[in-house]
């Protein structure tokens, strides 16, 4: 960092200076180059300053001088190119260091026999002042160094972030899951609100962090509010901040909201639906007027934030009971995506357990594990009503259990080996009217794959046509190319 890469600054600078001392002020970089300047050195700014001049030895030697009579004490201008038409009657300079190496010229010209006189009569004053200035100048430029280090550590540890949030991370080849996706990556690049819709554990924030990670606004903020968690009588002061003494238990010089946190980037509303009526017309004042109002505050904060909004809750439904506003409803609703449940993409249910069995046999050191398919066959025909989530936590549990390397039916969780006998049960009490008698002698797999092509045969009769395919494929959850795989598979 130099100090020409601050020139705006610098001109400000040297203005003050001027102001304060009513002597003509400029600044050379260490390439001599002048970068600001008061008076008549304004009309050589971007200009290098004469050969041989009094700043270069300054530079060269790093000690400050002073010449209080430039025609009097010519010796030292004799070098300079322009000592014959040199309009100053008197000068001095002090060197600007960083970390002990000169970088430039601090230095005040008099062109007028008073600025002479003023140089002449305090120059020892002059001189500390010039030290001081040239310390507090070498603060600036250390702090800017420290600062657009910091910035980049930032950016650094933001793209690492958003590298775990990409849309190539998230796992599915279901249309109706990559559907979302395409249309997710479209909008990333907006500003518009979104309204992520879908139950719990269908990873409403993952899309959400994944539309942050493409946008423009990738290296500002993600801020995620979950409106369920924060008692109501808090909430406000958590999205807006409040101003000092505004409550008792305040912050003496107030606290910051999560919408100011949030300043360039994004912020995620969490279960939306569960915001309660007082604070929804805020909101909406957000959305409309890109402001908030602190608690406790007299004027309005300018926010730019886009807002993604998230909910598993039935919003129309709410409107008609007048529990969710509809202005707010249509001021979120502006790009709507709806995550699909995992059971409405059971294709996709093997890819996330190979991904979790990658994930957790890694981070509990498990080396070389794999699952049963019968295993994967049956989970594949589990409900999943806690989606993604509930399966993460179910392959966390079996690869912690699992003392064979082969993950099986007695690793599951106490719940689901319930579930699974149950299902064994009913397969075994399943009579001529279901079409199959169980064979004692039978494999699981064997097992279910019987019990799948009973299902089949009970959705698809012989002679049904395409439509009667896709209703029936459509009743069972899965694609009509799924449909006809299996059909194929038990030759039905």
């Amino acid at each position: 960092m130099s100090i020409s890469q601050i020139r705006t600054f610098m001109q400000e600078y040297a203005e003050t200076i001027a102001e304060v001392l009513c002597v003509d002020v400029t600044v050379v970089d260490e390439n001599c180059i002048r970068i600001c300047g008061t008076g008549l050195h304004r009309e050589n700014i971007g200009l290098p300053v004469p050969h041989g001049s009094f700043f270069q030895k300054i530079i060269k030697t790093g000690k400050p001088g002073v010449i209080c009579d430039v025609k009097k004490e010519y010796a030292l201008c004799q070098n300079c190119s322009r000592a014959n038409t040199c309009k100053e009657l008197a000068t001095m300079g002090f060197p600007i260091f960083k970390k002990d190496k000169p970088i430039g010229v601090l230095g005040l010209s008099a062109f007028t026999e008073e600025q002479k006189n003023k140089i002449i009569n305090t120059t020892p004053e002059l001189i500390n002042f010039l030290k001081h200035m040239s310390n507090l100048l070498e603060s600036k430029l250390l702090l800017i160094e420290a600062n657009e280090r910091l910035q980049n550590q930032i950016m650094e540890t933001m793209n690492e972030i958003n590298k775990n949030f990409s849309f190539e991370k998230m796992i599915g080849k279901e249309a109706c899951f990559t559907q979302v996706l395409l249309k997710a990556q479209q909008i990333a690049q907006g500003t518009s609100t979104v309204l992520i819709r879908g139950e719990s554990g269908t990873g409403k924030e993952f899309l959400a962090r994944a539309i942050h990670a493409e946008s423009p606004r990738k290296h500002r903020p993600f801020i995620a509010v979950n409106c369920a968690s924060i008692p109501e009588n808090l909430l406000e002061s958590e999205l807006f901040g409040y101003e000092g003494g505004a409550f008792t238990g305040a912050k003496k010089g107030g606290k910051l909201g999560k919408f100011e946190l949030a300043q360039g980037g994004t912020i995620f509303l969490d279960e939306v639906g569960d915001m309660p009526l007082s604070l929804q017309p805020k909101i909406l004042r957000v959305l409309q007027e890109k402001s908030i109002d602190r608690v406790g505050g007299d004027k309005a904060v300018s926010v730019d934030v886009r807002v993604i909004a998230a909910t598993h809750a039935n919003l129309e439904a709410m409107i008609k009971n007048g529990k969710f506003r509809e202005d707010l409803y249509y001021r979120l609703n502006v790009i709507p995506l709806e995550l699909p449940p995992l059971r409405e993409r059971r294709g996709d249910i093997p890819l996330y357990l190979e991904h979790f069995l990658k994930k957790f046999s890694k981070m509990l050191n498990k080396k070389n594990l794999v699952l049963d398919p019968s295993l994967v066959e049956w989970l594949k025909t589990y409900r999943w009503s806690g989606n993604i989530r509930q399966l993460e936590n179910v392959v966390e549990y079996m690869v912690n259990m699992n003392k064979t390397g082969k993950i099986s039916f007695p690793d599951l969780p106490e719940y689901l080996e319930r579930e699974y006998r149950e299902s064994l049960e009913r397969m075994s009490n399943y009579n001529s009217n279901g079409s199959f008698d169980v064979e004692v002698d039978l494999s699981l797999e064997e097992r279910v794959a019987r019990y799948e092509k009973s299902i089949l045969q009970n959705f698809v009769h012989p002679g049904s046509s395409t439509n009667d395919k896709l209703q029936a494929a459509h009743a069972l959850k899965i694609s009509l190319a799924t449909l006809y795989r299996k059909l194929k598979k038990h030759q039905i």
